[in-house]
């Protein structure tokens, strides 16, 4: 068989190499599951994973290939699936212990879509429970296992939990996650992957079992930009906002004249270590031509987050979900779940409704701040990905959780969009990630930043310098 190389292959030259025959999407399959076999017992990244399925698919999708028709750019690469999304032939979970109602196993447009490219779906992925944690525990299922700590068990990020893993183990290209607070990013940052949160409402949530309705938005990790630009490009096409950006000329996207704006509180509770490994990324983007980066003052981001310290939109939309639509998931609740909303029967809508136009505020002020830079960047996450035995008490999961959503959620709940690329590794040889934020509906020209910044210290096998797998 075919050895598939995910150095050597990206999704652009899969996509070639399948339509001109080089490489069928039985190859693909079959490499798939050898790898899955290879990883499975440790590093548990699928709730559910079919070989057979897989294989059935790929025979599909084989046939159409011989009989030259062309279902789209996604025909036969592998996507692994969050647990929250619909997808015909699966279970829905959503991280708890019991199979939820059937009506979330209906597919919704962006599954559609790629059912309809005929992409190779690898299985669903483990989330945290109902979406709601970015360490990625799940008390249920088994907490996946950062591939890149081979001694000790620590997160994998979530609550996209098994997403990054699934990229990481080679058994998905693309993976489907979901973003309310960082939830794309996070475990993207962490397991040195590449992840995008777009814009709310720039790609449809329905068939995706809701956290925050507010908030919850759709996005995909990939090993590399250029994989993120393809598989954008293509799941996009569900969306009422079209691109412009051509496929093909995705390596000419490049543009070293930026201005971009550090903000203090992004740095002011970082690990010293991930820090200077940050700092100098920074020198190396303003070596070069005109980049310029540039310390700026905003308040709305500090503002934000200290709402979201109160429960922000989440707590109360997610209470109001469990206790009117999926009561008699509550009392079998992870624990670290039902802690985050033990609280809410008694939070009064009129704060909810204050909440709502404060942040609103908030949103129309820091979009002005892009008319002065083109983009933000700070560090993804703060601190290294923790050990899962130091986070069993509520205290210490509470305090670690919070560290992890810390420099992402402010960018949901301003109505931003962004992306995260790994960097370097922090003092425990985890992935580091640096976070680049743009304004809403402008995911292509944060990419074509993410992209122009990849060019200057490597995609991850440069800026990594190592082969986990």
């Amino acid at each position: 068989m075919l050895k598939i190389n995910k150095k050597k292959y990206n999704l652009l030259d899969l996509y070639k190499s399948i339509r001109d025959k080089s490489l069928s999407p039985i190859d693909i399959a079959e490499k798939v599951i050898e790898n899955y076999s290879n990883t499975k017992s440790s590093l548990n990244a699928y709730r559910e994973f079919d070989p057979d399925k897989i294989l059935n698919r790929a025979k599909v999708v084989n046939k159409k290939i011989n009989k030259s028709i062309d279902s789209g750019k996604l025909m036969g690469i592998p996507i692994s699936i969050k647990d929250l999304y619909g997808v015909s032939g699966y279970k829905t979970y959503a991280g708890t212990p019991s199979a939820l109602p059937i009506k979330w196993e209906v597919e919704g447009p962006i599954v559609k879509n790629t059912q309809k490219q005929c992409a190779l779906i690898t299985g669903k992925t483990h989330t945290v429970e109902f979406a709601f944690g970015g360490l990625g525990i799940n008390p249920h299922w088994g907490t996946p296992i950062n591939p890149w700590d081979s001694k000790n068990h620590r997160v994998p990020g979530g609550s996209s939990a098994g997403a990054g893993v699934s990229i990481e183990t080679g058994t998905a290209m693309i993976a489907l996650g979901s973003d309310t607070a960082g939830s794309v990013r996070i475990p993207a940052s962490i397991t040195g992957n590449v992840g995008l949160k777009t814009t709310v409402g720039r790609w449809s949530t329905d068939g995706i079992v809701p956290l925050s309705t507010s908030l919850d938005t759709a996005g995909i990790m990939t090993n590399t930009i250029e994989d993120l630009f393809f598989s954008f490009l293509e799941i996009n096409k569900h969306s009422k906002i079209k691109s412009k950006i051509n496929i093909n000329e995705i390596n000419n996207y490049v543009n070293n004249s930026y201005k971009y704006g550090l903000v203090d509180w992004f740095f002011e509770e970082c690990d010293p270590y991930i820090n200077r490994e940050i700092l100098k990324v920074f020198d190396k983007i303003s070596s070069r031509n005109q980049n310029k980066i540039t310390a700026i003052q905003s308040s709305e981001i500090k503002e934000s987050h200290a709402l979201f310290l109160k429960g922000g939109l989440a707590a109360s939309e997610f209470g109001s979900f469990i206790n009117n639509e999926m009561i008699e998931f509550k009392k079998t609740l992870d624990p670290n779940v039902a802690y985050r909303i033990k609280d809410i029967s008694d939070f009064p809508a009129i704060e909810y409704i204050q909440r709502v136009k404060e942040l609103k505020v908030l949103s129309n002020k820091i979009h002005l701040l892009f008319n002065e830079i083109d983009f933000l960047l700070s560090p993804t996450i703060i601190i290294s990905a923790p050990k899962v035995s130091d986070l069993v008490e509520v205290d210490a999961y509470s305090k670690a959780n919070s560290a992890f959503l810390r420099n992402t959620s402010p960018i949901n709940l301003l109505g931003l969009c962004a992306v995260t690329i790994p960097v370097a590794l922090d003092n425990n040889q985890i992935p580091i990630g640096l976070q680049i934020i743009g304004a809403k509906n402008k995911e292509e020209e944060v990419m074509i930043a993410a992209r122009s910044i990849e060019n200057i210290i490597g995609n991850k096998y440069q800026s990594l310098n190592k082969d986990i797998l």
